[in-house]
């Protein structure tokens, strides 16, 4: 357990009822060149700038025929009191954020009395919807990771590049303890649970039993299967030589209590070939998680063609195809108590695709993983973030390596799944999803009912279909009980919808959820702008008839208690404009970085130089557990930590 000593700067934040909640601080404005409203379209000369601000538009693919299945008027029938295939209960936190370590001062800001406000605006928005935030910081740059005292200017993450670094040119990372510090204020600011990684660099480094002292739990490798193929380790490194890591690196590590996440393979190895092979019995009394990394596809040699798989990102084979092989694997490490866990996906590795991971086909591709994801009886997803130069960013702030105020960060499109699936699950922690296998399970107008604790609340709808024409525009007649249940109908009087919408799938900004939008290229602060638009349908017959333009997604509430709780009402939103006064706390870090044994001289990375898509070990609120629990106690008057 961590001691206390010295002294920690806290993040206060004041939650008033009447107003929104602010904390301050000075920044500097970031002032860009780029003009935001260029385009550039499928075709036209390869754009060189960094991937976050490509203008490339692509088509988007043609409806489908006529005779494809479609019905521009089906049911969707749920049942009173819940129904077959139902997931287990699932928390409003599931869809987070993988962080690449590198980026993360870029992200959350210099220390922790200078956080960025725009990072955690986006994070509150999330908090207030679903109740809480889930992040892992990591990524490839973890690998060779150092942790230490101090770094120069006061900096808290410095790269270092040398021709040793292997295939994949991933630098070394060196970080202080203030990024440890800086997690903990947001942890506790804003109900974030954390996961960071314990390195696998060298497995019997006293060092990492520091780390897994701070952080409580741990990831204990990061995509091992590739340790060969990358230079991280011998060119055979086999699962057998993994295990045998896996041991020496626990026997040196303060283990007591399950406390670790794995096998973290994504690409080389099967993982469920790797848990039947022995890790599960092997490590068994160590695992809290089982994990796997995947991307959809591997965009690392550059040579697909972004246009031809754009219609592969809109059918919802897309979602059943990605998640089937781990279905099993969910359920087996479910039945074992150990929640399983994506650690780390996007639209495609090594930064994604111009024109699909940052336009509105990810948003509503997003919504679909993710629902599909719970309705498999995953625990945890998180979508990669990376630095300027990828495509798939949720949120992305400009370039300088300063602070910035005000509207000049980018909201990514991929940012509104995570916010559609937040209010789809709620606050509750008890809410059940399951596929509905709608219109005869035509692929391009998926739908999943919420049930919370037996009770249906929500209904979310797709259309991947892009037609301004309307002839792909369809209607969804809901209905609670009645019709061939031969049960009561019991359907609300009216129901209320809020609408995710875009011209067409290949729109980047121009996104709206229920009218309101984050803004254009540079135009962001993490804060929705616009009057909030929530659509009241009323019901006849027990029929709710929801109409559903082709692109968009939709929520359906099914009651105002629904509307509810994964709304906050508009007049308590909380936001941040800058940084707080700081607060004092004390925490003896030195005891963290004395635990080290060898005073940062050896790597706090994991065995690999650099990976295609590293997983990071895991930071758990747990990490928080330690620090923020105990902040709060001490500090009670000062936190108010909204649910």
């Amino acid at each position: 357990m961590l001691s206390f000593s010295n002294a920690l700067h806290v993040l206060t934040v004041a939650y008033l009822l009447s107003t929104q909640h602010t904390v301050s601080a000075g920044v500097t404005v970031y002032q860009t060149s780029l003009d935001p409203t260029s385009t550039y379209t499928a075709g036209q000369p390869t754009w060189t700038g960094a991937g976050s601000e490509d203008p490339t538009i692509l088509t988007p693919p043609s409806p489908p025929a006529a005779n494809s299945g479609q019905n521009t008027v089906f049911d969707v029938q749920l049942f009173d009191g819940g129904m077959d295939g139902l997931s287990q209960p699932t928390k409003g936190d599931f869809l987070g954020f993988s962080i690449e370590l590198s980026v993360f001062s870029q992200l959350f800001g210099k220390n922790q009395t200078s956080l960025n406000p725009e990072f955690l605006n986006h994070l509150a928005a999330l908090q207030q919807r679903g109740g809480g935030v889930t992040i892992r910081v990591g990524g490839n740059t973890q690998d060779r990771a150092t942790m230490q005292d101090s770094l120069p200017d006061g900096g808290i993450i410095q790269k270092f590049k040398d021709a040793t670094l292997g295939p994949t040119a991933t630098p070394e990372v060196h970080f202080t303890t203030e990024l440890l510090r800086m997690m903990s204020v947001v942890a506790d600011t804003l109900n974030v649970k954390f996961f960071f990684g314990i390195p696998f660099l060298k497995v019997n480094s006293d060092g990492n039993a520091g780390l897994i002292k701070s952080t409580a739990e741990g990831i204990l490798a990061n995509e091992p299967d590739l340790y060969g193929a990358h230079l991280k380790m011998k060119p055979d490194y086999s699962q057998d030589d993994f295990f045998n890591d896996m041991d020496k690196m626990i026997a040196s590590l303060p283990v007591n209590t399950p406390n670790i996440m794995g096998p973290s393979v994504c690409c080389n190895w099967n993982t469920q070939e790797v848990l039947d092979n022995g890790y599960i019995s092997r490590f068994i009394n160590q695992l809290k998680y089982i994990d796997a990394m995947r991307y959809p596809n591997n965009n690392c040699a550059g040579t697909i063609v972004p246009q031809d798989i754009f219609a592969n990102y809109l059918t919802h084979k897309a979602a059943a195809t990605f998640v089937e092989p781990y279905v099993p694997i969910a359920a087996q490490a479910n039945s074992l108590g150990k929640p399983f866990v994506l650690l780390e996906s996007n639209t495609a590795s090594c930064g994604g695709f111009p024109g699909i991971s940052d336009a509105f086909a990810a948003s509503i591709w997003g919504i679909d993983m993710g629902l599909k994801m719970v309705a498999s009886n995953f625990t945890y997803a998180m979508w990669h973030v990376g630095g300027r130069n990828v495509y798939y960013n949720p949120f992305t702030p400009p370039a300088g390596g300063k602070i910035n105020r005000g509207k000049r960060w980018t909201t990514g499109s991929i940012y509104y799944s995570n916010l559609f699936v937040a209010e789809a699950l709620g606050k509750s922690g008890d809410a059940q999803v399951v596929d509905l296998n709608l219109n005869g399970g035509y692929e391009f107008s998926p739908g999943y009912a919420i049930y919370e604790k037996g009770k249906a609340s929500r209904v979310a709808l797709i259309n991947f279909v892009s037609d301004p024409s309307g002839a792909n525009d369809y209607t969804a007649n809901i209905q609670v009980g009645g019709g061939e249940t031969g049960l009561p109908g019991v359907s609300p009087s009216e129901v209320y919808v809020k609408y995710l919408s875009a011209p067409s799938v290949s729109e980047k900004f121009n996104i709206t959820w229920a009218n309101q939008t984050f803004g254009g290229r540079f135009a962001s602060d993490g804060r929705l702008y616009g009057d909030l638009d929530v659509k009241t349908v009323p019901c006849t017959n027990n029929v709710c008839s929801v109409q559903m333009k082709a692109p968009s997604a939709a929520l359906v509430f099914l009651s105002q208690e629904a509307l509810t709780l994964s709304n906050p009402p508009p007049d308590q939103n909380l936001t941040f404009t800058a940084s707080a006064d700081p607060y004092m706390v004390s925490i003896d870090w030195a005891s963290v970085k004395a635990s080290n044994g060898r005073n940062g001289q050896v790597p706090l990375g994991s065995t690999s130089t650099g990976s295609v898509s590293g997983a990071l070990p895991r930071v758990s609120s747990q990490t928080v557990a330690y620090t923020s629990s105990l902040l709060f106690v001490f500090f009670s008057a000062l936190f108010i930590v909204i649910y």
